[in-house]
């Protein structure tokens, strides 16, 4: 809807708009394409004056300084003495220049001494003799052969090869100055001494051109030489002369050009005394950013970075910006752009934090239209080719087609302020506003207010997903999703009370949520999963979430600034709480004044040409994600330090004539370590000069972890005091997500056993504990062999008494009866027929020999010699038979050949023979049988007495002093552990058997 004050003022707008979009004042403030790294003592830089600069052939920096010579791993640098070497008298520990040799070695020129060595492996170092001692080596170089050239301070030049020198005639009358010396790529050895350039030709120094100022120069690319004198820069070969490529842009007359090298491209970097650092390409020469503006030297490393050694500033890297930072310049300040949207023919348009509305034209940020749009807030661009502006004093702008359209509070706005903006697909455009809280939709020029069911608070971000949902976070935390029917919450329950700061929708239907202190949240299908610092999220305060349409997700943090994370990861972190994500930083390494970025909606965008437009506190951050993708290649891993209890006793290229300790780069063997060890720290670097910030590492300590060992950016492990054994470490490193690479060789640890871990300790113990076990058990043998024997001899004792009782009573009690029976006998028959005489003998007569019969069962029961099993079996079965023949009962015996030779106890013997006894007695009184079948089964652990008679049978045994027998039968039985059974049923006679186990056998001593 268009208002009356409004259209007045339109064409005077449209006709300010054309002139300020040409000339209005805000010029943009797109940053250099080249990006400075400073690296000083804070960082661990021996010295801010720096020297030299090389990179080795392992791909270790070499960094000079007046105090050390040191090495980088583009994370830490390690210090290198060589003051050992020569000890005819003490030299300065600093380095004037570094020459890495194509032996692989390094040529080292301290700044007093002789030129020092060190070989590729680290492992040797020697000064070559030159015959020099006195002067200063200024400068060093290799020709095409690998002989070593010296020039001195006195400006002898010396060429040095396989242990010969040869010395080289001075300039004879060249004006004093500063030497150097280098090869060109034809292996041609240039020399230049102030003004003067000289060449190497047929053993000879020849004079090639005086120039009009002291000269510098570097190899070229191909034949000849760049030469920088004073301010002019030159290209000198031998077949064509000097080329002047012209003036150095410097900004002081004084200045003058220091150092100088050519790149892989064929630029040359210009490093000058007092005004920089200057780049010499096609398009021309362009100053670069450094810490200070004397510069030392140059080098380019294998990534094409290259390295500033400055007189006061540090080390500085200089590499291609991967992230551009823009804004709006205002005076001598920069400022930043907190709203950023795309419209529909590729304009990008903005709300600086300042409120002025800014469109972006040929890389600058201008502002099209007056103060009088000062107080905007976000803008929002929609398919039809409007731009909607909100503002902070209750105004809502549409541009469209050059008119300028306003909705206020007369048209229905009911916030002070318009915090987001949302045009959605269906041609509506949401608005979020704050003071009071609101959400409306604008549809077809009318306002229409979203009721809420409470109090949500301010409206952080909407996003509409890819079903046309329109979801809104807000201060509370809460995650709402709306329509023009109203507002649904659908916050879940497990959410915290902490602020929704970000909301971006991917086109598989999926709703990332940034949270402020609580990370990041994904929603889809109705599942609610969450991702926290736990699991490798860098920040949990996520303020800017947009996707760079090659599987990453961009987000801007408040703590850990600019970062990305493959989608991928992020998916299975969420399915895994166990899965770690691995980031990769853009933070202040990238130029980025504040990490800190900010979140507004609409925020950061993708526009059509794949750059992401991020807003940051104080910049607007640029990347093109193409350009920054990650190495394809792994970056070397190399173990650099072993410690044990804060000692060290290996280092990578630790010169042993040096350090005493054992090289790390040619150990071919495991370390040997003490038991007495109370700690085991290992370090380890991986290569990686352009983000070494991105940089990942994990171990595996092969006999304590199963698997790897993810320990993020740490540099170190440390161990307790290891058990004796055999160990192998294994370190691997990756940048971002890329492939993992591991050392070259793991480690080998062998950690000594205490003098009682020892094998002979141990077999010394085991022979000591067998001979005290064998002394024990002889003793406790020869003690039981002891009591067995007395045992024996007591037996032996009691057998004997037993047959003593037994002779006694066969021998004077059984012939004694056996008198009285025959004397009653011969009574008996002489009386004849006489009753009343004889009645006494008859009745004594039978009584007599049934007590020498007993007397004699008795004798048999405690004879010693009976003790065999044969001989019970043997009495049992004759008794059997002799007892049933009298009472005129058929006997069928199955018994045994033969017995096995068990000793059987009397107690038993007796007990078994009366239950037999028994059981015949009640045959012969009570079965009225015919035959009885007697079975005996027997062998070394059992003996199975079974008596079956054909008798009359009975159902349940008579409860009678007659059914005496069959309790004392079992009675027996059990009294011996032994076992009773009886069958018998009526008409069907009566099985008997009896069972005992000759486990249970045990003697007995009879009073």
């Amino acid at each position: 809807m268009t208002l009356t004050p409004i259209r007045l003022k339109l064409w005077w707008l449209l006709a300010m708009s054309v002139l300020l979009l040409a000339s209005q004042a805000g010029f943009s403030a797109v940053s250099s394409a080249w990006l400075t790294r400073v690296k000083q003592t804070g960082d661990g830089l021996p010295h801010n004056h720096v020297y030299a600069v090389a990179q080795a052939a392992d791909g270790f920096l070499w960094i000079g300084t007046p105090n050390a010579l040191s090495r980088f791993d583009g994370d830490r640098f390690t210090k290198f003495p060589f003051r050992e070497i020569d000890q005819s008298e003490e030299h300065n520990q600093g380095v004037r220049r570094i020459l890495c040799g194509r032996d692989g070695g390094l040529w080292i020129a301290p700044m007093h001494g002789p030129v020092l060595h060190i070989s590729a492996d680290y492992s040797e170092a020697f000064c070559p003799e030159t015959g020099v001692t006195n002067s200063e080596a200024l400068a060093l170089t290799e020709d095409r052969e690998g002989a070593l050239w010296i020039v001195y301070a006195d400006g002898v030049v010396i060429r040095w090869k396989d242990g010969k020198s040869e010395t080289f005639s001075k300039f004879e009358g060249a004006p004093s100055g500063n030497m150097s010396l280098v090869t060109d790529a034809s292996g041609c050895v240039w020399l230049c001494k102030g003004h003067n350039l000289a060449a190497i030709r047929n053993g000879k120094l020849e004079r090639e051109e005086t120039f009009k100022s002291n000269i510098r120069m570097a190899p070229g690319g191909t034949n000849g030489i760049w030469v920088v004198a004073g301010q002019q820069l030159f290209k000198y070969d031998l077949e064509r002369g000097a080329q002047d490529f012209g003036l150095i842009p410097v900004d002081t007359q004084r200045a003058v050009g220091s150092v100088l090298i050519e790149d892989h491209s064929g630029a040359v970097w210009i490093g000058t005394d007092t005004a920089g650092l200057y780049r010499y390409s096609d398009s021309g020469f362009e100053k670069i950013e450094t810490s200070y503006p004397n510069i030392w030297c140059l080098s380019e490393d294998r990534d094409h970075s290259i390295w500033v050694g400055t007189a006061g500033g540090g080390l500085n890297r200089i590499t291609r910006r991967g992230v551009q930072l823009e804004g709006v310049e205002n005076e001598d300040s920069l400022v930043g752009i907190e709203s950023v949207c795309q419209d529909r023919d590729g304009q990008l348009w903005g709300v600086a934090q300042n409120g002025a509305v800014v469109c972006r034209r040929d890389g600058q940020w201008i502002a099209p239209f007056t103060n009088s749009l000062e107080a905007a807030s976000c803008v929002a661009a929609d398919a039809g080719g409007a731009i909607w502006i909100g503002t902070q004093n209750k105004i809502l702008y549409r541009w469209r087609d050059g008119q300028l359209d306003a909705w206020t509070s007369e048209q229905g706005i009911v916030g002070n302020h318009i915090v987001t903006l949302l045009a959605s697909s269906k041609g509506d455009l949401w608005i979020g506003e704050h003071l009071p809280d609101a959400v409306q939709c604008l549809q077809a020029g009318e306002l229409h207010k979203l009721p809420f069911a409470k109090k949500f608070g301010k409206i952080n971000g909407m996003a509409e997903d890819a079903a046309g949902n329109i979801w809104i976070g807000t201060a509370n935390g809460s995650l709402l999703r709306a329509d023009a029917g109203g507002v649904v919450d659908e916050t879940p329950a497990t959410t915290p009370h902490r602020g929704v700061r970000s909301l971006y929708a991917t086109p598989d239907g999926g709703l990332w949520i940034g949270y402020d202190g609580w990370g990041l949240a994904h929603l889809k299908d109705n599942q609610f999963r969450h991702l926290n610092l736990n699991q490798g999220l860098p920040d949990d305060y996520i303020s800017q979430i947009i996707a760079d349409g090659l599987g990453w997700l961009w987000f801007g943090g408040r703590d850990q600034g600019l970062f990305k994370i493959r989608q991928q990861q992020l998916e299975e972190a969420l399915a895994n709480p166990a899965a770690h994500v691995r980031p990769v930083f853009y933070g202040r390494d990238e130029g980025l004044v504040s990490k800190e970025a900010i979140g507004w909606s609409p925020s950061a965008i993708r526009s059509r040409d794949g750059r992401l437009w991020i807003p940051m506190r104080t910049e607007l951050a640029v990347a093109d994600p193409k350009l920054l993708l990650e190495r394809p290649e792994p970056p070397p891993v190399f173990l650099t330090c072993v410690a044990v209890d804060n000692q060290p006793i290996a280092a990578y290229g630790g010169i042993t004539e040096l350090s005493h300790t054992a090289n790390l780069k040619t150990l071919d063997r495991p370390l040997h370590l003490e038991p007495r060890h109370r700690k085991l720290e290992f370090e380890f670097a991986a290569l990686n000069f352009i983000t070494p910030e991105n940089l990942h590492f994990r171990y595996r300590l092969d006999g304590v972890d199963d698997d790897w060992v993810d320990i993020g950016k740490q540099r170190s492990v440390t161990f307790s005091r290891l058990n004796a054994g055999s160990y192998e470490l294994h370190v691997a490193a990756s940048t971002g997500d890329g492939p993992w690479n591991e050392i070259r060789v793991p480690l080998g640890v062998i950690v000594a056993p205490f003098f009682w871990e020892t094998w002979w300790f141990r077999l010394g113990l085991l022979i000591l504990f067998t001979g005290a076990v064998i002394g024990a058990v002889r003793y406790f043998s020869f003690q039981r062999l002891q009591l067995q024997l007395r045992a024996m001899e007591h037996q032996a004792a009691l057998d004997k008494e037993r047959a003593r009782i037994a002779r006694d009573l066969h021998d004077d009690l059984g012939s004694s009866l056996m008198y009285v029976a025959l004397v009653l006998e011969m009574n008996e028959q002489k009386s004849g027929t006489n009753h009343s005489n004889g009645e006494a003998p008859q009745i004594c007569s039978p009584m007599v020999r049934r007590v020498v019969q007993s007397v004699d069962e008795i004798i048999w029961a405690i004879n010693p010699r009976n003790d065999q099993l044969k001989y019970l079996l043997d009495y049992i079965i004759e008794y059997s038979v002799e007892f049933l023949h009298a009472a005129s009962i058929r006997t069928k015996v199955d018994v045994p050949d033969s017995a096995p030779g068990v000793v059987v106890s009397p107690e038993v013997r007796h007990n078994l023979f009366l239950a037999v006894k028994e059981a015949l007695n009640n045959v012969v009184r009570h079965a009225q049988a015919t035959e009885v079948r007697f079975e005996i089964v027997a062998d070394a652990q059992h003996i199975h007495i079974t008596i079956h008679d054909n008798g009359k049978g009975f159902a349940e045994p008579a409860d009678k002093p007659s059914a005496d027998g069959l309790r004392n039968m079992r009675q027996r039985m059990e009294e011996i552990d032994g076992e009773f059974f009886l069958e018998s049923k009526p008409g069907g006679g009566t099985r008997i058997s009896l069972l005992y186990s000759l486990q249970h056998n045990h003697r007995v001593s009879l009073p």
